[in-house]
């Protein structure tokens, strides 16, 4: 019965994982780019620095 269950919770929704899967990927390529053309100026550490620890603070309450 579990089995029949999750099959049609997959059929359901495996277009929008999908999709989530190649958001997720995209955003990581386009972090990784940015990071690849950053010139190491002190105000670009600082605003990610700032990004990562904003993400890290709020990420518990977005998360779910």
């Amino acid at each position: 019965m579990r089995d029949e269950i999750d099959a049609r919770m997959w059929v359901a929704h495996h277009e929008a994982f999908g999709r989530w899967i190649d958001d997720a990927a995209a955003a990581l390529r386009s972090g990784f780019n940015r990071l690849a053309i950053w010139d190491g100026t002190t105000p670009h550490l600082f605003a990610l620095i700032t990004s990562f620890a904003v993400t890290a603070l709020s990420f518990h309450t977005t998360a779910a």
